[in-house]
Order: C-alpha cells, then structure tokens, then sequence
C-alpha cells in the first residue's frame, strides 16, 4: 500500500469480504468493526509515524484461519522511525489526549499484538480470535495449508 490515507479506505471492504469465508460468528459485527477499527489505526500510525506522512509503501496482509478461527493482520515497512512495543506508554485515561490512543486501541480491540524492529524495518502481526455462533461446527475455508488447516488470505496492498 502506499503511505496515502485515501487508501484505507478499502480496509472495510477487505475485511468483510475475508470474514465472508468464515462460519457465522457470535457478534459478527463487531467483530468486523473491532478488526477494522484496529487495522486502520495500526495502518494510520505506519503513515503518520513509521513515515513521518511522507511517501513510501508498506505491506499489509489480511488472512483468516482455522484452528483455532481468527483473523491475522501482517504489515511489514520500512519507515523512518523504527517503532518499540516495549518502550510504549498507556495513555492517561483520566485525561483523555486529542491525538495517541491508536495502539492504545489496537491492543484492547485485537487478542495478540505483536511487533518486531530489525535492520528491515518495523513488522507488526495482528490476531483476533473468532468465536463461532452456537451450533457451529468448524468447517474448511477456500485453501488448505501444508499443515491441514485452512487458510484465506487477501494481499490488501494487491487491492488496494
């Protein structure tokens, strides 16, 4: 993708369409909310912050699997500013800043957030879990992995 925000505004739409695969969910559309919203963020603070809102292009991978469900957010970039996990602060939410709640919300709307910073730059990996409406039954999406479990995955920067 490139490091223009107009861009994100494909997100819902990739999103939905991933969870199109899945078996129906409890909270359905929260869940695609919840996504959305921290995808966005998590590609926001790679525009703004990763790239200072200069140009550039970062990767960005959506995939839903099985065993266990859930859907995963790859981002790979190779911004000015490399990011540490470790060495971020909580907001103070007794005074709520205009602007800095971006992880913030990643890390309460995702199970799993992960990065890492090396020599190439900034990675981020994404999880959230799905729970499947009562009565559902795991079942196969679109493409099998070696492994045996399934797999779908959509390149949102090939979209994009």
């Amino acid at each position: 993708m490139t490091t223009d925000l107009e861009r994100l505004q494909v997100l819902s739409t990739e999103i939905s369409e991933l969870l199109a695969h899945a078996p129906p969910l409890v909270e359905a559309d929260i869940v695609h909310y919840n996504a959305h919203l921290a995808v966005h963020e998590l590609c926001v603070n790679i525009i703004k912050h990763a790239y200072e809102g200069g140009p550039g292009n970062f990767t960005l991978t959506l995939s839903l699997s099985d065993d266990p469900w859930r859907v995963e957010a790859f981002t790979t970039d190779q911004g000015r500013q490399p990011f540490s996990l470790a060495n971020w602060t909580p907001p103070n939410l007794d005074d709520l800043p205009v602007h800095g709640l971006g992880i913030f919300l990643i890390r309460n709307l995702m199970d799993e957030v992960h990065c890492t910073t090396n020599a190439d730059g900034n990675r981020w990996h994404l999880v959230k879990r799905l729970q499947l409406a009562e009565g559902e039954a795991p079942g196969e999406t679109n493409a099998a992995r070696p492994d045996g479990s399934a797999a779908h995955s959509t390149p949102a920067e090939a979209q994009a």
